[in-house]
This record gives structure tokens, C-alpha cells and sequence, in this order.
């Protein structure tokens, strides 16, 4: 086998020349893996990111759709144990290519993996195709949530789930935190746990400044 075969193929269906998150990749991938930041920022810790992606993961077997994936720190280690096959997703090349370097095994592309660029509002799939669905820490950077879960559920199979995490006004320090963002045109207006319960008609678990949602197809 050539060398060049053992490099992650990252397909394309994102017409503009770049995300603002290829220069900042790495960086954005070690604030978001380390729990400090987390406990300071947030009042919570990434082992929590991992536990639920792992629920996601054991969800079935069919395949998983990621939108929005970053360089997967929390999911990484769910679908390096999972034989699922999975179709992995950012608007950024570089996150992507970070996702790719986490997910190789040794030294090659997991199998059964796909790595595509992609916007998050447009997905280039048919619908109906994935058995899961994971949006993990994305939902506060959108404007009208209601839509774009719309748009996910869409992809699920009949029977599949959708997996969705969520900062949240919870914590003094991280709703003062996300208003600054959001002032910074970075986030979307901050919502509460309880607000996303209402719009979603389904519980809402939180730890700290995260909350967990899952919804059927």
C-alpha cells in the first residue's frame, strides 16, 4: 500500500473558500478538550461531552451522521469502539482534517468513515439515510433552533434518534460569558434549559452550562 493511501480523503460539499475555524483548529481543539476551561467556563467537564456521544453511539447500528463535528475530542473514542459506519461533517477543513488525524487507526482512516465538508444548513445527503444523528455544542450558535433540528430529524430513518447538546444561561458566570459572546455576534441570543424543553417537548438534561437533548425521527 502507498503511503498516500493511508492519508483521510476529505470530500467537499462547501462551495466557499474556507471557515474563520481552519486557522484556529487547534487551538479551538484543546479550549474545548481541556476541563479547566470547561469547569471555569462552564461549570462542567468534557467526560460528560464523551459520555453522551457514547450514548448516541450505542443508540444502534445503522449508520451515524455527525453535523458539525469540530475535531471530535468528545466523540473521538465512541466511534474509534464502534463499527458503525459514519459520516463525519464541518464547515471547516481543518477542524476535519484534526477529526481525521483523532480517528486514525493505526496511522490509517478509520474504516467505514467518511469525512465531508459541509454546511450544517445544507446538508448534501438524501434524507432518511442515518439511523443517528449527533450535533454536539452547536445549537447556541443557531438563530432559530426549531428549523435547524427540523433539518437533522429529516435526515433519520424511521425509528432513528437525534443527539443534541446545548450551552445554556445556567450558571452566573456562564451566562454572563455567553451574553458577552453573543454580543460579539459569536452566539446566538442565550436560551435556558427550560426554554429548550418547551420548544422541543422532550427533557432536557444539564450539567452545568450544557444541556442534553434527545429527540426521535
Amino acid at each position: 500500500m502507498s503511503p498516500a493511501s493511508t492519508e483521510p480523503v476529505i470530500e467537499s460539499a462547501w462551495d466557499a473558500p474556507g471557515s474563520v475555524y481552519d486557522r484556529g483548529a487547534a487551538t479551538y481543539d484543546a479550549m474545548v478538550g481541556s476541563r479547566l476551561y470547561n469547569r471555569l467556563a462552564w461549570n462542567t467537564d468534557p467526560a460528560d461531552y464523551a459520555a453522551f456521544a457514547r450514548r448516541a453511539v450505542d443508540s444502534g447500528d445503522g449508520p451515524l451522521l455527525d453535523v458539525a463535528a469540530g475535531t471530535c475530542t468528545a466523540t473521538a473514542d465512541a466511534y474509534l469502539a464502534s463499527r458503525r459506519p459514519i459520516v463525519i461533517t464541518d464547515r471547516s477543513r481543518g477542524m476535519l482534517t484534526l477529526a481525521a488525524q483523532r480517528l486514525a487507526v493505526d496511522g490509517r482512516p478509520r474504516p467505514d468513515t467518511r469525512f465531508v465538508q459541509a454546511d450544517a444548513f445544507a446538508l448534501p445527503f438524501p434524507p432518511r439515510g442515518f439511523e443517528t444523528v449527533v450535533c454536539l455544542g452547536f445549537l447556541h450558535l443557531v438563530d432559530d433552533p426549531a428549523e435547524f433540528v427540523a433539518g437533522l430529524r429529516a435526515q433519520l430513518r424511521p425509528g432513528g434518534r437525534l443527539f443534541v447538546s446545548s450551552l445554556v444561561a445556567a450558571t452566573p458566570v456562564g451566562t454572563r460569558y455567553l451574553r458577552f459572546l453573543h454580543r460579539l455576534g459569536e452566539m446566538a441570543t442565550p436560551r435556558t434549559a427550560d426554554q429548550l424543553a418547551d420548544m422541543f417537548g422532550v427533557p432536557v438534561r444539564r450539567r452545568g452550562s450544557m444541556a442534553y437533548l434527545e429527540l426521535d425521527a
